[in-house]
């Protein structure tokens, strides 16, 4: 393994970050040296009594960034995906036609490098013999795309823009990327309408061009004036002047887009220091992160769309007052898996798909993907942890392989993370769809022509 230090979200070297896992998975992990390693659960497969009969357990993959800059958006996913596991698993496993099939969780970190996603890929499925991979997304799914089309494993992005007809089992839309950056310059208007000046950045890889120019092109259809478009390397290590040449523009809503976590942190910080008076928006904030190089004053109205779930808007009792309770006995302060962090909405996120698709076995009676997908589609409504969803995209994707649920906007108050409203997508695309489509395509960013 390279010596090469290559920092996290939390600014972790490779081996640092170990301490922000429990230990059971640290030491998993640490043992894998690159290659994959299985996630310990709590619960084994024979810990419930069941009347139905037993079969073989069925293998999940997390094929995702465990370090690096990436590694906010995946390294979290691993307690909601095992939270979920374990509950299946305390029922005697997942009923498939008639039969209890228990679950296991397989992981692989590709560093967010397609070379390393594919490797991981085939290790999982030749190995391991996965039905299902959670991951991010982006230049890994390029690279594994061909390889898991050709052997029918369904991959669940969390980014959309990853979906393609020539991508039948990729699935993705829990993650409400890129439809909260189209919707968030639309939720500033509405809540001020005298805004105007709207400025964006995100890193030049296949996730920020994509989801930009979806942003873009719904900042134009809802009257903005985009003074900032610009893409900055992801090689970038100093902000200072991608701040300054953004902020000479003079926008009134800074985007950080789908800018990773930890490049989110470097830019808040230097929009402070550059004395930025106007809003931020972005993808994702991980304000613990961000709040360690800023005052909590400095980021009030700062606005996402990854809540929380101890939040008031959700209502008690509720799934997502049960996740966060079930989160903090396992993972929080003292707890058995202590992971040293504050939740994340990152948690949550990628268990979003893992528990649609289940309910699609379920309800297909197989583990055959085709049918399963179909089985997806064909619901009316799909219950999801953000509320009822509908398999959609084929307007945007070219093929219904979106799973869309409600989507939430947040604005930071007092240092967290609060609900303001709830979207329905569909309802707001529907009226501005065609000027939004021109821009994408304009910027080469459609499915058909990337």
């Amino acid at each position: 393994m390279s010596t090469k230090v290559i920092t996290n979200s939390l600014g972790l070297s490779r081996r640092g970050f170990f301490k922000y896992t429990s230990a059971s998975i640290a030491a998993a992990a640490a043992a894998s040296a690159g290659s994959v390693f299985e996630v310990p659960s709590l619960i084994g497969p024979a810990a419930a009594a069941t009347s139905e009969p037993v079969g073989d357990p069925i293998h999940i993959g997390f094929l995702a960034a465990l370090s690096g800059p990436d590694a906010g958006w995946g390294l979290p996913g691993l307690t909601g995906n095992q939270m979920f596991i374990d509950d299946v698993n305390a029922e005697g496993g997942l009923l498939v036609n008639g039969v209890r099939r228990p679950l296991k969780m397989f992981a692989f970190d590709d560093e967010a490098t397609g070379s390393k996603a594919l490797q991981g890929a085939k290790q999982l499925v030749l190995e391991n013999n996965v039905q299902f991979i959670s991951a991010i997304g982006g230049n890994p799914a390029d690279a594994t795309h061909p390889y898991l089309t050709k052997k029918k494993v369904v991959y669940a992005s969390l980014i959309s823009t990853d979906i393609k007809p020539d991508r039948p089992y990729l699935i993705a839309g829990g993650d409400v990327t890129p439809r909260i950056d189209m919707l968030r310059p639309f939720y500033h208007r509405f809540v001020n309408p005298n805004l105007k000046r709207w400025a964006v950045i995100s890193q030049d890889d296949t996730i920020g061009l994509t989801s930009q120019a979806w942003e873009v092109g719904s900042a134009l259809s809802d009257g903005w004036d985009v003074v900032y478009d610009e893409h900055y390397a992801i090689e970038t290590t100093d902000f200072a002047p991608v701040v300054s040449a953004m902020l000479a523009t003079d926008p009134e809503v800074v985007s950080l887009n789908l800018s990773y976590p930890t490049f989110v942190v470097q830019i808040v910080e230097q929009l402070f220091l550059q004395g930025f008076k106007g809003l931020i928006s972005a993808n994702y904030l991980d304000t613990e992160s961000i709040l360690q190089k800023v005052p909590k004053e400095y980021l009030e109205g700062a606005t996402d769309s990854f809540p929380l779930f101890d939040d008031p808007w959700w209502g008690s009792p509720s799934w997502q007052e049960n996740f966060v309770t079930d989160w903090m006995a396992r993972y929080g302060p003292g707890a058995p898996e202590d992971v040293k962090r504050e939740i994340t909405g990152i948690d949550w996120d990628h268990v979003i798909t893992l528990k649609v698709w289940a309910e699609g076995v379920k309800v297909a009676g197989t583990l055959d993907p085709d049918l399963v997908i179909q089985a997806m589609r064909d619901e009316a409504s799909i219950p999801t942890i953000l509320g009822p969803g509908k398999m959609r995209g084929k307007e945007m994707w070219g093929i219904d392989n979106m799973i869309s649920p409600p989507i939430p906007i947040n604005e930071v108050r007092g240092g967290t993370k609060r609900v303001q409203a709830v979207v329905r997508f569909e309802d707001w695309f529907e009226n501005r769809k065609e000027d939004i489509i021109k821009v994408v395509r304009d910027k080469g960013q459609m499915f058909d022509q990337r």
